[in-house]
């Protein structure tokens, strides 16, 4: 919906993301180490042209050059080595001043995630280290595999998902159809499967199949009416600056409610703020 200044040359003409929104990424330059050291890790350092050098790398020995990088479960965490950076072309600046410059596709959107996507003294106090507070957050002492661990994981997964949510709705949303969800179901299994090594999707359908059904109807009207309403379901209030609201997904009797998009606001907008400041 950023790239090539918004403009989808009509290519598609709404947008649905799961835990997506656009992120705060500096420029190729905060890329280069990870590209020298592919270029270093299969033999192309040598060469005249190390693109062109990478392009004739046989698979395998790529693919372990790539694997070698930092992921998600490196120390360095969400701020992976692999993200979609500024080039001048494709991406003209930091995805998030395109959202603030207003280079965004204007078309119907729905975004969401599921719960589980001086300044230090400021974050401390907004992100502490008591473990109820923590991320997945509503699990009380659950999940705090270290001390620090829920306290860092609502930390990262504000700055990465949470936020940039929540942004990018204030800045579209008075300028084009929006709508915004969240997914509590199965909190406490699913950080137990994820912990394990199981296979969300399979628990992510299951909830979807459950008692008041899930997202699937909706989808599937979005996708055919650029509107995920019907007249015989929970209606979903269109993303609102005045009054924010989320269908929101829940375990127990009432499955699916309407909840306020107001949560951590102080904690989400510092973080914005830094972030766009000091993109990753």
């Amino acid at each position: 919906m950023i790239a090539n200044n918004g403009n989808t040359e009509g290519l598609f003409r709404a947008g649905f993301m799961q835990s997506g929104s656009p992120i705060p990424v500096a420029g190729l330059e905060n890329g280069q180490k990870y590209y020298d050291a592919l270029v270093a890790q299969t033999g192309c350092t040598g060469a005249s042209d190390t693109l062109q050098c990478l392009r004739e790398v046989p698979y395998d020995k790529l693919k372990a050059a790539q694997d070698a990088s930092p992921g998600i479960f490196a120390y360095q965490s969400l701020s992976l080595a692999w993200l979609p950076r500024e080039d001048g072309v494709f991406l003209t600046e930091n995805p998030q001043q395109l959202v603030l410059d207003g280079k965004v596709a204007n078309v119907p959107f729905i975004t969401g995630l599921s719960v589980s996507q001086d300044v230090i003294q400021q974050i401390e106090t907004l992100y502490p280290q008591d473990i109820t507070q923590g991320s997945p957050f509503d699990t009380g002492i659950l999940n705090a595999i270290t001390p620090q661990f829920k306290r860092i994981a609502a930390f990262m997964g504000d700055g990465v998902f949470q936020a940039p949510r929540r942004f990018f709705l204030q800045h579209r949303a008075s300028k084009q159809p929006t709508w915004a969800f969240c997914q509590y179901r199965l909190v406490l299994f699913r950080e137990f499967n994820q912990n394990f090594g199981l296979s969300e999707q399979t628990f992510q359908s299951s909830a979807d199949l459950g008692i008041g059904g899930g997202m699937a109807d909706y989808l599937i009207r979005f996708a055919v009416n650029l509107n995920p309403n019907s007249a015989s379901e929970l209606q979903w209030p269109q993303y609102n600056l005045d009054k924010p609201q989320l269908l929101t997904f829940l375990d127990g009797l009432i499955p699916v409610t309407i909840t306020s998009d107001t949560y951590r606001s102080n904690a989400m907008n510092a973080l914005t703020n830094l972030t766009l400041a000091h993109p990753l």
